[in-house]
């Protein structure tokens, strides 16, 4: 028994307890602080994790709430943004719609991670501030205390000696994982999705997917100048699928297959054998680059999302990274997942400190945290339905961007306004028209699948050069040391930019499916977005034309998103 006890005992020493960690010595100095870790330095480096990709809320939490961002910008390479590539043209890439950007965004960025450097480098890190950090020690049971006065226990076996122990602490927190001990102890956890599924792998060497198009299509090269695409998290998207190729530091790739039961079955591909198979029917560019390269892992994960009914608790524990929830991988949200919960947990503990923390507290920090990765999962599971549709996934993109940066981001870049007590006033709960909107954005691009005609299309779709109002709405949101009500007044400009964005979608959505039915809507018209869909027998019952706020012009928006896709030739869009 060890007689020391702690403030806070860490169970996983992976990236979201050692960031944790980290915050918690950060915020609080005099906090004593222990990991418990199954794994010894040093882990290995590219041949380790996934989650490499992270986007702008968590490369800032990771830069500026952790304090690396010279680290980051030294050992882990920059990234280019999410770029996708819809449909399937049997190998020839070139002739895919791309969705992407061209250059490196303004500050802030995000990186290309390599997990195994950077849990290393953390270790250390971690030591050096005071942190304790106990290796090969597996967690084999969490005992939590019921009574706020006496603190938990937690028995481990030192995994060299064989030895159990027994640590004390005041908080404890699940940090270990898919194994998400405390909820399954507890009986917290929601099952598993059973329709997506994953598998990867990496390989040695840079596979640069540049090298997928041959150099005589100058125009597709020269749009994104200096082989720069290869610093992009890439996306080839199927229907029912998508494959990433993402770059590492270490000078490895790391490649994944994700997709939906329904369309394609997880017994195709979950094994190294049958997912290079795979590649060769579905992805035959992507298979044809590995030929002859050096598969370092392979790794699968069935059934791989799920939820929990709670993931904090007023009795001082709780769930953190992949212990608590697991979102949809499409966006890459692992690491701004792992911000909400980290940050979440450091102001819980920091109340708790000082006498003021409240059960109403921990339940609106556990709701907002469910909350965040149940509605991104449902959002991203029904995409699966329109993968290979570069037009209506294109939109779905832009209004995912426009939406996470007015309505998210700014909590993120604001943290101290995710403090349980403060978020109520800060986010936009499910009543709130922003999310009633979603909603119903969500079903008119379901609709809008389902009856396309495929007349519109794109060849590249330079979201921030091409849709300025898309970087404006980034600078209003994406910036830190707002005040609370500066965060609250900017929701104004944010749903009203949401809703043009809503009408402007929705009139490219009438435009593909039903042309004939656009001179209902002359030029400047505003409608109710909230009654947007295709089903024109239902526009007057449910009040398409009684828009809900007061019309305005909304060129800004809708001129910029028409400009970027074309209508095809008839003859073309009937073949298709």
């Amino acid at each position: 028994m060890n007689e020391k006890i702690y403030d806070v005992v860490i169970c996983g020493g992976g990236l979201a307890g050692s960031t944790l960690a980290r915050q918690l010595k950060l915020t609080m100095p005099e906090l004593s602080v222990v990991v418990l870790d199954k794994d010894a330095y040093p882990l290995p480096e590219a041949a380790f994790k996934v989650g490499e990709s992270s986007v702008y809320d968590g490369a800032y939490y990771f830069g500026q709430i952790l304090q690396l961002e010279e680290y980051f910008e030294k050992e882990h390479l920059p990234k280019l943004g999410l770029r996708y590539f819809y449909g399937n043209t049997k190998g020839e890439l070139h002739k895919r719609p791309e969705f992407g950007i061209s250059d490196f965004p303004p500050k802030p960025g995000s990186y290309q991670i390599d997990r195994g450097k950077l849990e290393n480098d953390l270790r250390l890190f971690n030591k050096e501030m005071g942190i304790e950090v106990l290796e090969n020690c597996l967690v084999k049971d969490i005992d939590i205390s019921e009574n706020r006065e006496q603190p938990h226990q937690i028995v481990y076996i030192q995994q060299d000696s064989k030895e159990y122990k027994t640590i004390s602490a005041r908080w404890v927190v699940d940090a270990m994982g898919r194994r998400r001990y405390i909820q399954k102890k507890l009986g917290l956890a929601k099952p598993n999705d059973p329709k997506f599924n994953a598998a990867w792998f990496r390989v040695k060497g840079r596979v640069d997917i540049s090298d997928f198009v041959p150099r005589t299509e100058k125009e597709w090269h020269d749009r994104v100048p200096n082989n720069n695409r290869y610093y992009s998290t890439n996306h080839l998207c199927g229907r029912g699928y998508w494959v990433w190729l993402i770059p590492l530091a270490t000078n490895h790739t790391s490649l994944g297959i994700v997709a939906s039961e329904e369309f394609q079955p997880f017994s195709e591909f979950h094994t190294q054998e049958l997912a290079f198979e795979w590649l060769e029917r579905n992805e035959p560019v992507v298979a044809e680059n590995l030929k002859g390269r050096e598969v370092i892992d392979f790794k699968k994960m069935p059934r791989y999302s799920y939820s929990s009914t709670k993931v904090f608790s007023i009795n001082r524990w709780g769930c953190v990274g992949e212990a608590a929830v697991f979102a949809d991988p499409l966006y890459s949200p692992g690491s701004d997942l792992i911000s909400y919960a980290n940050t979440l947990q450091t102001h819980m503990i920091r109340l708790d400190r000082e006498g003021k923390l409240t059960e109403e507290m921990v339940e609106e920090a556990s709701n907002f945290y469910i909350g965040q990765n149940d509605g991104l999962s449902e959002s991203i599971h029904n995409n699966y339905s329109y993968t290979d549709h570069g037009v209506v996934m294109g939109m779905k993109n832009i209004w995912n961007i426009a939406v996470g940066s007015s309505f998210v981001s700014p909590l993120v870049f604001n943290p101290e306004f995710l403090d349980p007590g403060k978020t109520p006033k800060t986010y936009v709960g499910v009543d709130h028209p922003a999310i009633q909107l979603d909603k119903r954005m969500e079903a008119l691009l379901l609709e809008w699948r389902a009856k396309s005609l495929r007349r519109l299309d794109f060849g590249f779709l330079d979201y921030w050069k091409g849709l300025p109002f898309l970087m404006e709405i980034r600078q209003r949101n994406l910036k830190s040391n707002t005040t609370e009500q500066e965060l609250i007044d900017d929701r104004i400009p944010n749903l009203d930019d949401c809703e043009a964005l809503a009408i402007s979608i929705f009139l490219l959505a009438v435009e593909d499916t039903m042309p004939e039915m656009l001179s209902k809507f002359p030029k400047s018209m505003w409608v109710n977005a909230w009654a947007i869909g295709l089903d024109p027998k239902k526009w007057e019952s449910e009040g398409l034309f009684e828009p809900k706020t007061q019309p305005r012009d909304f060129s800004h928006i809708r001129e910029p998103l028409r400009k970027c896709v074309q209508v095809k030739e008839p003859m073309l869009a009937l073949a298709r």
